[in-house]
């Protein structure tokens, strides 16, 4: 999991073997360019995770100028990754064996007392209640173990 700024069109990073969710934070969109094989990716709107295979080889294009982006993978054999944007005041909580991340994307938000603003993380330990200001965004990242039947 991490921030990105995609400040010129270039060869988008190969990552084989794991699950991708970009979501545009920053700036007016880009594009992914995966070849006749796989549709492409086009996000003009903030906050909207979309996921895809990390192994297509892509092209990333930025018609309007740099912009940032956060990132979550997971190596497919052993784990997946759901992204999901809140406003507002939220719970969260991992999944049993899983771990979940929250991550401020806009305003502040307070957690067991403590303040956090844009681009701070925190691992979620058990259930919190987090109390979003006005304007307040957060990106809520949960990672599971694959579970074989």
């Amino acid at each position: 999991m991490g921030f990105a700024w995609l400040d010129a069109d270039a060869p988008f990073s190969d990552y084989a073997g794991h699950d991708r969710t970009i979501t545009l934070v920053e700036g007016s969109g880009f594009a992914l360019d995966f070849g006749p094989a796989h549709p492409a990716l086009l996000a003009r709107r903030p906050f909207v995770p979309a996921a895809f295979d990390g192994g297509w080889p892509g092209r990333c294009r930025v018609p309007d100028g740099p912009c940032m982006v956060l990132n979550a993978m997971t190596a497919r054999a052993a784990w997946t990754h759901r992204v999901m944007v809140a406003t507002g005041s939220v719970r969260a909580a991992p999944a049993p064996g899983g771990v979940t991340f929250l991550v401020v994307l806009e305003g502040s938000v307070s957690i067991d007392g403590q303040t956090a603003g844009p681009r701070d993380a925190f691992q979620v330990e058990g259930a919190v209640a987090v109390d979003g200001g006005v304007g307040a965004r957060v990106a809520l990242i949960g990672i599971d173990p694959v579970t074989r039947g």
